[in-house]
C-alpha cells in the first residue's frame, strides 16, 4: 500500500510538472533528495547576467535593476551597505526590530516594509526579490511563475558563506566595488583575532539560549568561538548545527565559558540579564562557569546575525574569552 501511494505521489508530481511548464531538468532538481544548496548561481561578469535557479528557471538581467525588494533580514542587512536607498522599494519586515536586526531605523519609512504575501511584493513592480532557503514556499513558488526575477541565498553556516552571499547580492546589483570593501574589512577582523589568539589557551565554551539550544559542529555559532580562541564544547555532543538539548546534557558538558543570547526584550520591564537568570539556577551551580562568574550575555543581534554584522559577534567573544586582546582599530588597520 505505502509502495503504490508512493507511486501515485510521483505521477502527481509528473503531472503537475507538465502543466506549469516544469522542463525536465527543473523536475530533477526538485526530486533530487541529496540537493541543499538552493543559491542562485549567476552566469556572467558583466550585464547582460543570466540567473539560474535551483529549479531550473533563468532570468536574464539586461542592466543592473533598479527597484528591488528584499524579503529576508540578511539581505536588508548586506543591501544596506551596497546600494543607495533609492533602488530599494521594499525590505523585510523584521528590519525595524531591535530584538532581530543591527540596522533599526536606517531605511526610510516611505520604503515599503514587505510581509511575505505576494500581493504585497507585487504592488510594488521588483524588477528582482532577494529571497532565502528559510523563506514563504508558497510565496517564492508563485514568484517563479512571474517574469520578477529572483535571487536565492541558501548558505549561511561559515563565513565564507556570508562572504560568497555578499559577492552574489553586489554581481546582481553592479556593487562589487562596495562588497569588495566590506569582505577586505571583514578578513582583516578575522584575521587580527586569529592573530592574537593563536598561541593562547583555549577555554571550553558553551553557547546557550535560555530556551535550550546549543549549536554543534558545522554552523556559525561554532565557527565563531573557534575564530574566537575557544573550543566549542558541544560539537561532536549532538548533532551539527542548531538544537534544543536537554538541561541535564548542557550541564554535563561542564563549559569554561558560557555565552548567551542577550535580547532587547529581555531588558524591558526590568527583567534580569539571561546571564543573571542562568547564575541563579541550582541546578548549574557546580558547572565551571557558573562557578567562575563566567557566563555572559551578548547581544543577539551579532550573534545571530548572517551578514557582516555577524563580525561583532566574534569579536565580543573574542574579548569575553580572552580580555587582554587588542581591539581591532579600522583606522589604523586601513590601507
Amino acid at each position: 500500500m505505502n509502495n503504490k501511494k508512493l507511486v501515485i505521489f510521483i505521477l502527481l508530481i509528473i503531472v503537475l510538472a507538465v502543466f506549469t511548464n516544469i522542463k525536465q531538468g527543473q523536475l530533477f532538481a526538485l526530486l533530487n533528495p541529496t540537493q541543499t544548496n538552493f543559491t542562485t548561481h549567476v552566469e556572467g561578469d558583466h550585464f547582460p547576467l543570466i540567473l539560474h535557479d535551483p529549479s531550473g528557471i533563468q532570468y536574464t538581467l539586461a542592466a543592473p535593476p533598479q527597484r528591488l525588494i528584499s524579503t529576508t533580514l540578511a539581505t536588508d542587512h548586506i543591501l544596506s551597505d551596497l546600494v543607495p536607498q533609492q533602488r530599494l522599494v521594499g525590505v523585510s519586515s523584521y528590519v525595524d526590530y531591535p530584538s532581530l536586526s543591527n540596522i533599526v531605523d536606517f531605511y526610510d519609512p516611505s520604503i515599503i516594509r514587505a510581509q511575505t504575501e505576494i500581493e504585497s511584493i507585487l504592488s510594488r513592480q521588483p524588477d528582482l526579490v532577494f529571497v532565502a532557503s528559510y523563506s514563504n514556499p508558497e510565496t517564492v513558488r508563485y514568484l517563479l511563475r512571474t517574469d520578477i526575477a529572483v535571487v536565492r541565498l541558501s548558505e549561511f553556516n561559515t563565513f565564507n558563506d556570508i562572504i560568497n552571499n555578499i559577492e552574489l547580492v553586489a554581481a546582481v546589483t553592479d556593487s562589487q566595488s562596495q562588497a569588495n570593501s566590506i569582505i577586505k574589512d571583514l578578513r582583516a577582523r578575522l584575521s587580527f583575532i586569529k592573530q592574537q589568539v593563536s598561541t593562547l589557551q583555549k577555554p571550553r565554551v558553551l553557547y546557550y539560549d535560555l530556551n535550550g539550544y546549543s549549536v554543534g559542529g558545522n554552523a556559525l555559532m561554532d565557527e565563531a568561538i573557534n575564530i574566537s580562541g575557544g573550543i566549542n564544547v558541544a560539537q561532536g555532543q549532538i548533532p551539527d548545527g542548531e538544537h534544543k538539548i536537554s538541561e541535564e546534557l548542557a550541564i554535563s558538558l561542564q563549559p569554561d565559558v558560557i555565552i548567551m543570547n542577550d535580547w532587547v526584550f529581555n531588558q524591558s520591564q526590568g527583567q534580569a540579564s539571561p546571564a543573571d537568570i542562568l547564575i541563579n539556577k541550582k541546578a548549574w551551580a557546580n558547572v565551571p562557569a557558573v562557578l567562575n562568574k563566567q557566563v555572559y550575555a551578548v547581544p543577539g543581534t551579532w550573534l545571530r546575525s548572517v551578514s557582516q554584522h555577524r563580525i561583532k559577534g566574534v569579536e565580543a567573544i573574542a574579548s569575553i574569552l580572552h580580555p587582554n586582546i587588542s581591539q581591532y582599530d579600522e583606522n589604523n588597520h586601513a590601507q
